[in-house]
């Protein structure tokens, strides 16, 4: 019963590659990370980042121009007994009915070369007195002029207009390298399919082999030319390889799950094994040098060591003498009815200049100070090792990859070969010149040459795509990689 489960199984797979095949459900490597790209969940994780930065440098440019408001209450009305101080000094407690209404509207822009915030405001004010002594009150500031800044000696907007751009770049570098790491994402999935796909194919053709040659030397046995020895080896190589073929019919469907999984393919398909690849010339000086001027990385660098010495010049400018300013100068007027509030308008004018200064901290600020100082110095060294990481990557990347031609080379010659010695010892075989371990053997190196040749091919592209990841350079097309990003 197992073994017609067994069948059963195998056969239902491979009806349902044929199928696949007649409905022209192949899949190419190109095809499979073009679809990644387009539709895997990498990929919109990777483009809702994108978007993320990108609407964050957008709320960045736009916190410098300038900006509308309108605010106010309308109205604020209260009704209870307070405590006021008298002219003469004492406390009483009165009963209050008032309501107090506000408006202001007011323009804001911020000053990226002082690192304050300048206003232009406009305000009505009105407080309305309930009860037997009803009367109303309106102020008003026709026109006033506002500026405030919180410390004179640090400019946020400066280092903004400094990291924001940069921030931005990085993420848009960063999404091409995601869009790389895709790629290698893809072909390592695409392989481990196609690999399983080629290992089941073997298995099926191994155990058609096992079954002519078992009939053939059934045949033999009966002249007399193969002894009972060598009927059940084959015999057992005939249940060794049903075995096998189970074990890789059940990896190859786990395998197109996964690689369906992430491409978010609805069908099932077969990958294309006639697969080309192209040699070219990769120079390591020329990689290191696109990698300083293309890689996320460099920009990454940058963008540590510029929040690093923003941090020390915030600290220093906040922990030791600090000053803040705020002024204000306009007209405004009181008056009973709205209609007075214009005429004989009063100037106010308002200049606060405070500072603070720690006397007695116990070594607080300095060590705020050294923190941060220690901070920069940690994230340069840091810097120093991660390029040279970069680089010792690279170098060992374009160093394989002036190896891999001769490593496909070396793997299709040994398949090649590997596939005229089995049929040679499967014909020895057949004329009694070759023992059943020669014809084992000669299968094992078949099939071990198919895979690793397929395994050759599969490093090829991961090293192609991950020299792209890290140089943001596409050397087969000699140009910069870009995605056009909506």
């Amino acid at each position: 019963m197992k073994t017609i489960t067994t069948y059963i199984f195998v056969l239902l797979n491979f009806s349902l590659v044929m199928q696949s095949v007649a409905q022209g459900n192949v899949l190419t490597l190109e095809t499979a990370i073009r679809l990644a790209q387009e539709k895997s969940y990498a990929f919109k994780v990777a483009q809702n980042r994108m978007q993320a930065s990108s609407w964050r440098y957008r709320n960045f440019k736009a916190s410098f121009l300038p900006s509308l408001y309108l605010d106010g209450n309308v109205p604020n009305y209260s009704r209870a007994i307070s405590k006021i101080t008298v002219p003469s000094g004492e406390d009483i407690f009165v009963s209050q009915n008032q309501a107090y209404s506000s408006l202001n509207l007011g323009l804001r822009q911020n000053l990226g070369l002082t690192g304050g915030t300048i206003s232009a405001n406009t305000s009505l004010n009105r407080i309305d007195v309930f009860g037997g002594n009803r009367q109303v009150t309106y102020a008003s500031t026709p026109f006033s002029i506002q500026y405030y800044q919180d410390n004179i000696g640090y400019n946020p907007f400066k280092w903004q207009k400094k990291i924001e751009p940069l921030r931005l770049e990085s993420s848009e570098r960063q999404f091409l390298t995601n869009m790389e790491s895709i790629a290698v994402t893809t072909v390592e999935y695409y392989f481990n399919m196609l690999a399983a796909q080629s290992r089941w194919a073997l298995s099926r053709q191994n155990l058609a082999n096992a079954d002519t040659l078992y009939r053939i030397s059934q045949d033999r046995f009966k002249l007399g030319t193969v002894d009972n020895n060598e009927i059940l080896q084959l015999r057992l190589n005939i249940l060794d390889c049903r075995k096998q073929l189970t074990q890789d019919s059940i990896d190859f469907v786990l395998e197109r799950q996964q690689f369906s999984r992430y491409l978010l393919l609805e069908d099932e398909v077969v990958l294309d094994k006639s697969i080309v690849v192209d040699f070219f010339e990769i120079k390591s000086e020329e990689a290191l040098r696109l990698a300083k001027e293309n890689s996320h990385n460099v920009i990454q660098f940058r963008l540590n060591r510029l929040e690093a010495e923003q941090n020390v010049e915030e600290t220093k400018s906040s922990t030791g003498l600090r000053f803040n300013v705020r002024a204000n100068f306009g007209v405004s007027n009181t008056a009973p009815r709205i209609n007075q509030l214009l005429s004989g308008l009063e100037n106010q004018q308002q200049i606060v200049v405070g500072f603070s200064l720690p006397i007695l901290d116990w070594g607080y600020a300095k060590t705020q100070r050294q923190q941060a100082e220690s901070n920069l110095a940690m994230v340069e060294s840091e810097i120093e090792q991660e390029q040279l990481a970069l680089e010792q990557e690279i170098t060992l990347h374009t160093a394989r990859w002036g190896l891999q031609q001769q490593q496909i080379q070396i793997a299709e010659e040994t398949q090649h070969v590997a596939v005229q010695n089995y049929d040679l010892q499967k014909n020895r075989f057949l004329r009694g010149s070759a023992t059943i371990n020669d014809l084992n053997i000669a299968q094992s190196q078949k099939d071990l040459a198919a895979n690793n040749y397929i395994s050759a091919i599969r490093d090829y592209w991961i090293l192609y795509y991950t020299i792209r990841r890290l140089t943001l350079y596409d050397f087969k097309a000699r140009g910069r990689i870009t995605y056009v990003f909506e």
